[in-house]
């Protein structure tokens, strides 16, 4: 027999190595069938009969495949991460046995006047040209501000002052705060404070405002035990021109944090003379979810206007407009970092009216397709919200204020006979005084969060419940499906490339042997 005789005929006595191997593989996927925990497996090998095991096999496909739609649905939700709110309110322990608040954090009140500029002022002698000044610039109108004559001599002294100037010089009097007290005591002598001021004066465009409790110091239990109370002179016959045509007279108050200041807020309170208001406050906080759940900007922290919120965007955003286009802004923000300077009266009216009302314009409008002021809502905020009634104030005690002393003694100082403002009866006290009496009805605190509503935990949930229900598939399973595929790879795969080298090998060996 020759060398190529003896070949052949082990070649042909050698059976399929393709053949061998898919029979292997069957072979093993009946062993896993008869032994996995997935159920319904070991009937598409081991059923019956064909049909059996043929429907078994449908079964098993139309699970899998669903199985796997819901699995890649899960996970693309998971990835979206919806957020939705949760309400709880919250009550913080203060004590290590985990007892209940005994105090409240009072908020910075702010108050503004709805005359900005008193009448006495803009009538002093010497105040013409500021009194024809603020009358046309106070009218917002643009035709009317630019042809002011700067040439003029009286204009022309007054042209480097700032709007800031006329408020703080011609607004209400740190007197109009006839008293401030809390828990009956006089708030300039409340030890909580230590020694600092209860309130400070900020120049707004909505005039010269009291900021009481500017730092937040002031706490005190809900109730009447712990209320504060304020009380506000209007002084009517001292409204300026302006000031008169509008429709309301008194204040603006707004609640806040100390963080805040009241020039940001939206929003504020009515309080008319005449009337004691009673103002019931709760503390309320948000916590909003940052990306991917949610919007918010945790990055965000302080601003030229306090701590963040979207009303001190919003200013920061009016003041960068100004600026860039007029070199100054309207008023100076309470923490200057960006060394703003304010406007002078000559630089508003020829440039930082037109650019104010062009801001308002288009901040304001709902139909562009486009947002000036692109501002991100913080990721956890405090506010109050208050709750107000009121009712009139009592005859007979305007009467008993007019007979104090100290009142007689500050309406004294108010009478101007060239401008016919005198102060003399209850019934002036009764048409210019104002009372607040703020309170807490709870010292519990509201906090609305904005959480993630499907997340990790809520994955394997739902993974597991879809392999558990249409695959009857654990963890283990899917364990048992890797050891079933990585055995058979070994076995068949790298098991045979290693004999059919060795295989070789031996063949060449033999063939030199016999040649």
């Amino acid at each position: 027999m020759t060398e190529y005789q003896a070949v052949d005929k082990q070649r042909e006595s050698s059976p399929a190595p393709s053949s061998n191997r898919s029979t292997s593989w069957v072979k093993d996927l009946k062993l896993f069938a008869e032994s996995t925990t997935a159920h319904g497996v070991s009937q598409i090998f081991c059923g019956s009969n064909k049909a059996i095991r043929f429907f078994y096999l449908l079964a098993w496909i139309a699970c899998v495949i669903y199985t796997v739609y819901m699995i890649i649905t899960s996970i693309v939700t998971f990835i979206n991460k919806p957020t939705g709110t949760k309400y709880e309110v919250i009550v913080d322990a203060v004590d290590p046995d985990g007892a209940k608040p005994q105090s409240i954090k009072f908020p910075t009140v702010s108050i503004c006047s709805h005359n900005k500029v008193k009448k006495s002022y803009l009538q002093q002698d010497g105040n013409t040209a500021v009194r024809h000044l603020w009358e046309t610039l106070d009218t917002y109108n643009v035709t009317k501000s630019r042809s002011i004559n700067w040439e003029n001599d009286e204009m022309y002294k007054i042209q480097n002052m700032t709007l800031e100037d006329i408020i703080e010089r011609g607004g209400p009097a740190n007197s109009r705060l006839l008293m401030c007290t809390q828990r009956n005591k006089n708030c300039a002598k409340l030890k909580l404070l230590h020694g600092a001021p209860y309130f400070k004066r900020e120049a707004t465009p909505s005039g010269y405002c009291w900021r009481i409790n500017p730092d937040g110091l002031i706490i005190g239990k809900s109730g009447d035990w712990g209320k504060m109370q304020l009380m506000l002179f209007a002084d009517l016959k001292d409204y300026s021109k302006r000031s008169s045509d509008l429709p309301q007279y008194g204040y603006t108050v707004a609640f806040h944090d100390s963080k805040y200041y009241g020039v940001t807020l939206n929003s504020g309170y009515y309080i008319s003379p005449g009337s004691i208001y009673k103002v019931d406050l709760a503390l309320k906080t948000e916590v909003r979810e940052p990306p991917p759940g949610g919007s918010c900007n945790a990055s965000l922290i302080n601003t030229t206007y306090g701590a963040y919120s979207e009303g001190s965007c919003i200013q920061e955003c009016k003041d960068r407009w100004l600026f860039e286009r007029c070199g100054c802004v309207h008023m100076t923000p309470p923490i200057n970092t960006e060394s703003y300077q304010p406007c002078t009266v000559k630089q508003w009216a020829n440039c930082g009216l037109e650019a104010y009302l062009n801001f308002s314009n288009l901040y304001t409008d709902p139909t562009l397709d486009f947002n000036i002021c692109p501002c991100s809502s913080p990721c956890e905020e405090s506010h109050y919200t208050a709750q107000l009634s009121s009712s009139a104030l009592s005859p007979v005690y305007t009467q008993k204020l007019l007979s104090d002393k100290n009142i007689q003694g500050f309406l004294g100082t108010l009478s101007n006979e060239k401008l016919n403002i005198k102060y003399s009866t209850s019934e002036d006290i009764l048409q210019n005084v104002v009372v607040l009496e703020i309170l807490f009805s709870s010292m519990v605190t509201s906090e609305i969060k904005q959480v993630v509503t499907y997340t990790s935990a809520n994955l394997l949930g739902d993974i597991g419940g879809v392999l558990g229900l249409f695959c009857g598939a654990s963890v283990f399973t899917i364990v048992e499906f890797l050891q079933l595929f990585l055995s058979s790879l070994q076995k068949h795969c790298l098991g045979d490339c290693g004999g059919k080298k060795k295989s070789e090998d031996q063949g060449r060996s033999d063939n030199v042997e016999m040649s």
